[in-house]
């Protein structure tokens, strides 16, 4: 995480709803080689992804 937060400038981001444990370490090593803009899309997109599921799991309550 360090490396990560070191070429990128911020930590690494990923919706783990369905991922195991194995599914999150390659993607952190596939998305530590990506260049900084295309990281950043894929950062927020991951943050997009966090939102829609606890926003989902928040109208299941009601």
């Amino acid at each position: 995480n360090d490396a990560y937060r070191e070429k990128f400038g911020f930590p690494f981001v990923i919706a783990v709803k369905g991922l195991d444990r194995h599914a999150i370490l390659d993607a952190f090593a596939t998305r530590l080689d990506n260049a900084p803009a295309i990281e950043r899309v894929t950062a927020i997109e991951q943050i997009v992804r966090i939102a829609r599921f606890r926003l989902i799991a928040m109208s299941e309550r009601d």
